[in-house]
């Protein structure tokens, strides 16, 4: 996708170095900061970089700083808030994310993005945004879900959500849209899963209109990260499953706002969706107040203030973008 639009793509191919020493975020990046540091190094150090934005659970202060010299400046994106970082600019969308959570994490130079409604999202979303959140006040019943459990779904969370759908006694069949990405291990799975329901399944591969499927949903059922923030753009009520450790604050904190229904991943889950299902079903007023929560928490708009921020760092001037 990347080179599709005409951008230089570099590879660094780290070999997994003392695996079993690493810690677990440290195994996402197969060695070492120093390692890795090294190799990014010697792709970046004969270019003017002008930015250099990081994006990585195992990446902190001791990466930054062998980088520091070979960069104009340093963006960091994080939502753990869990470790020390040396960068120009923190950005992190997580809901209620204060400057208090990140005193002790990174210089009083830095300066910081935080907060949902900052949340990185397509123009899609924010032009969609006033329509979707005003069919949701014209709710009558759930006819269209989307399950989005992330794009690979490691944890095959769609095959259990289908089950979960085949067990509720539904009296107009809904149609489900299924999101997967081509290298999903269970896609082959989920396809024959799909065939085998009463209800049709719509198994959409690679798809770049996330912001249009949500628009003609009811309700989503999906895991935690950044489409947390796609579905409360649009006021979209969730069940939102939280699969990761990294995914238990934006539940929490979703839930707390009222707006989504938040279920941790264990034996009864199909059991769980479905109870939440027909009850949401039940509650006209409760589908209609989570989805008015749910488009409080972010505007659309994120990307298009962190653009102009990062502009104004670099030339002092605000561009409009």
């Amino acid at each position: 996708m990347i080179i599709s639009k005409k951008f230089n793509l570099e590879v660094i191919s780290n070999k997994i170095f003392f695996y079993d020493s690493l810690s677990f975020y440290d195994r996402w990046l197969t060695t070492t900061e120093d390692v890795d540091a090294k190799e990014t190094i010697k792709k970046i150090a004969n270019n003017q970089i002008d930015w250099l934005i990081v994006d990585h659970y195992s990446l902190g202060v001791t990466w930054e700083n062998k980088i520091r010299n070979f960069v104009s400046k340093i963006m960091v994106i994080d939502d753990l808030a869990n470790r020390k970082h040396n960068c120009d600019l923190l950005f992190d969308q997580t809901y209620n994310r204060k400057k208090s959570d990140y005193i002790n994490l990174v210089s009083k130079k830095t300066k910081l993005i935080l907060g949902s409604k900052n949340a990185l999202l397509r123009s899609d979303f924010s032009k969609l945004k006033h329509l979707s959140v005003k069919y949701r006040n014209e709710y009558k019943s759930i006819n269209s879900i989307l399950i989005s459990a992330g794009s690979v779904d490691n944890e095959n969370l769609t095959s259990k959500v289908l089950n979960a759908l085949k067990a509720i006694k539904w009296k107009k069949n809904p149609v489900i849209n299924v999101v997967l990405s081509s290298a999903a291990p269970y896609l082959d799975y989920v396809k024959k899963l799909s065939k085998e329901c009463k209800f049709q399944v719509n198994v959409l591969v690679d798809i770049s209109n996330m912001a249009e499927l949500m628009l003609r949903s009811d309700l989503a059922i999906g895991s935690g990260g950044t489409t947390s923030w796609e579905r409360c753009c649009m006021g979209l009520p969730t069940i939102l499953i939280v699969l990761a450790d990294n995914q238990k604050k934006i539940g929490e904190s979703l839930f707390q706002a009222g707006a989504v229904i938040t279920l941790q991943e264990d034996y009864e889950i199909e059991n769980s969706i479905s109870q939440s299902i027909v009850e949401l079903m039940k509650d006209k007023k409760k589908y209609i107040r989570m989805s008015h929560n749910a488009s409080k928490i972010c505007d659309g708009y994120g990307a298009k203030r962190t653009v102009e921020k990062i502009y104004y760092m670099t030339s002092g001037k605000v561009h409009a973008v």
